[in-house]
């Protein structure tokens, strides 16, 4: 072997020792979570990695991530021609080792590596454009990132810059436009290795020197994911988006309940943090950061791994050791923790499927469990709740009072019904949202739809309980409900708040409560198509524009059927920019509806200001808390002579015919 040989091969065993510790490194950081990484179903498994992970399909969810998809797609087509070079770097021969033994496989892989290497090139160039001339807000970062970013970008341009002036000199098999198009340039079109060997030699080192620095730099950079990502999508959990995990309140060996340190999240989750691209999607997604709050999903992540690298480690060498700091309050605050709407916009714009809503939640409960700690004007609803079964505290015989004079059974008086109906807590006392249980249940009417409610008998559900973090309250409320509904044998239930609609069809069934369950703009979507609704022009279309509530539609994926109940009506719809899946919360989930917003502006102005925008004289909504925010919101603006806000069952059955309901 030759010193040359002898160099590289030392320099590949030292980064390799480095890349290695710190790997294990991550691995023990990880390994301090509970659990362990799942690895069953791997047949899923291995499709989410290659549908998700090796198909970008997350990323390319947005226009940008056209680019991060070329930069990824040439790391592996580079990554073949860097082996080659490094086993030529290091296997003594008189000829330099090739790969053209594979033939056609060679080809394709030296056609590929030309063209990945100007898109890459070209990616790169608008990357640096993007991050610090248009400047996105949420590629914000420290400095440090900003540097990092730099170098990252850097050191690969330098390692295609290397890649090329090799092949300019050494012609290789393949369809090679671009490096026959330089050669022209700088070498007249033909060149052979002797007589450039020294230049060779020269990009030959600087391309195996930058591959080197590479697997040395990543794992302690901010690019870190570029190692964990994959793992991450591969290790997935199976979740339901409805459901809160359901905590083990009745282990005696437990000592806490919650997230208090890093210790007290899964092994998954802290993969999660690590493999956290800092694409700032969730950020831009967030409605608490887009209104001024000091929540930042991704800072949230980027804290606890900060926290989990600087801490971790002395937890790692004494598993004994209690950590020296608490989540809440060192690396968590108060105000960024309440902020939280769980509008789950974070979780469903990550294209690594990071849950860092999940992961706050986790600290409300342990705040709420263990110390009582949670905001003022939440635990008045709370106490409502715990009284009267209601967040508004109003006695439970005046439930059904909305219903009176109506001729709606309950299922104390007749059980034999084909649907419950679930008013929930707003549709039962809310006076605005009375109206529309009114207007649903004349829907129903007109349809000959056998129903009946529960009246005095149905109670809170829980919702707003579990997402404060009050996972024992919620835990009581669902089993009350779930005991209720079984005493009566119900079978299928429907329901006009997507809260209520969420709850009992997400986290029911983990109490023993399995029921058909529909949303009103499902259900009525349904007896249109079968034309068991006759509507009659009254000449009072609307134009109309139709605000997802973040429980129907990123929690449940019910999208299409509120615009077809919309269409059904004679309404025209405008569509916000964001909506659909995209849809930006009011501002009232997670307990939020029951709390007032102190900083910055609030989410349901932001909300009303961007309905109003469109132009159209009516926001419909399919959810209480939506049309209580929303009518606030425009009132706000002062708009509410111009623009009314309705639910989808009310603009139906303002076409319904005199007599339906009678």
């Amino acid at each position: 072997m030759s010193i040359e040989n002898i160099i590289l091969l030392a320099l590949i065993v030292v980064a390799h020792i480095a890349f290695l510790m710190r790997v294990r490194q991550i691995a023990q950081l990880v390994s301090l979570g509970q659990g362990k990484l799942g690895l069953d179903d791997m047949g899923g498994r291995i499709k989410d990695l290659m549908v998700k992970g090796f198909g970008q399909k997350l990323v390319l969810k947005k226009p940008s991530g056209i680019g991060h998809a070329i930069i990824f797609y040439g790391f592996f087509a580079l990554t073949w021609g860097t082996t080659e070079g490094l086993i030529a770097g290091v296997v003594p021969t008189e000829q330099p080792f090739r790969l053209d033994f594979l033939g056609p496989i060679q080809w394709v892989m030296n056609t590929s590596q030309d063209f990945f290497g100007v898109l890459v090139l070209v990616a790169l160039a608008i990357a640096l454009y993007r991050r610090f001339v248009i400047k996105p807000k949420r590629l914000e970062g420290p400095l440090s990132h900003q540097i990092d970013a730099v170098v990252i970008i850097g050191l690969i341009t330098l390692l295609i810059v290397a890649f090329f002036g090799m092949r300019v000199i050494e012609p290789r098999m393949g369809f090679t436009p671009a490096a026959d198009f330089l050669r022209g340039i700088f070498l007249g079109g033909e060149s052979t290795h002797a007589e450039h060997e020294v230049a060779f030699k020269v990009f030959d080192w600087i391309h195996n020197i930058v591959v080197l620095g590479f697997l040395v730099y990543i794992p302690y950079s901010k690019h870190l994911h570029v190692l964990t990502a994959l793992p991450n999508l591969f290790f997935r959990e199976e979740y339901n988006r409805g459901r809160v995990t359901k905590l083990d309140l009745e282990d005696e060996d437990a000592e806490s309940f919650g997230v208090i340190t890093v210790r007290d999240y899964t092994r998954k989750e802290l993969l999660d943090v690590m493999a956290c691209t800092e694409c700032g999607r969730c950020q831009e997604a967030c409605p608490a950061y887009n209104t001024g709050k000091p929540l930042s999903p991704k800072k949230v992540v980027l804290d606890i791994k900060e926290y989990l690298f600087e801490h971790g480690p002395k937890l790692v060498g004494n598993p004994e050791a209690e950590p020296e700091h608490q989540l809440y309050g060192d690396v968590i605050e108060h105000d960024v923790l309440w902020a939280c709407t769980t509008c789950r916009a974070c979780e469903e714009a990550c294209p690594v499927e990071i849950r860092p809503m999940t992961k706050l939640l986790g600290i409300r409960q342990a705040r709420v469990l263990m110390e009582g700690d949670f905001p003022e004007e939440a635990q008045g609803a709370v106490r409502n709740i715990e009284n009267q079964m209601n967040p508004w505290g109003l006695p439970q015989e005046d439930r059904g009072k909305w219903a009176d004079g109506l001729g709606i059974k309950t299922l104390a008086e007749d059980s034999d019904v084909d649907y419950l109906f679930w008013v929930g807590c707003a549709g039962s006392y809310d006076q605005r949202y009375q109206e529309v249980s009114k207007s649903f249940a004349k829907v129903m009417k007109q349809a000959n739809v056998n129903f009946g409610i529960l009246g005095m008998e149905e109670t809170c559900t829980g919702d707003s309980a579990k997402r404060i973090g009050n996972d024992y309250l919620a835990q009581a409320l669902a089993q009350n409900v779930v005991d209720t509904l079984n005493g009566y044998n119900v079978k299928k239930v429907v329901t006009a708040c997507p809260h209520c609609f969420n709850t009992i069809k997400n986290e029911l069934p983990e109490y023993g409560g399995e029921y058909e369950v529909m949303h009103h703009s499902e259900f009525i979507s349904d007896l249109v198509k079968s034309g068991k609704i006759k509507t009659e022009d009254k000449s009072n279309g609307h134009d109309v524009t139709f605000h997802d509530s973040c429980y129907l539609g990123r929690y449940n994926d019910v999208v299409d059927a509120p615009r077809e109940t919309i269409a059904a009506a004679g309404g025209k719809t405008k569509e916000m920019p964001r909506h659909g899946m995209e849809s930006f919360c009011c501002g009232a989930g997670g307990g939020r509806m029951w709390m007032e917003e102190t900083i910055g502006k609030g989410v349901n102005i932001e909300r009303a200001q961007e309905a109003i925008a469109i132009g159209a004289d009516t926001i419909a909504t399919a959810c209480p808390f939506c049309m209580t925010m929303l009518t606030d919101g425009v009132k706000a603006e002062g708009k509410e002579e111009t623009v009314n806000v309705k639910d989808i069952a009310e603009l139906l059955a303002e076409r319904l015919p005199e007599e339906s309901g009678s």
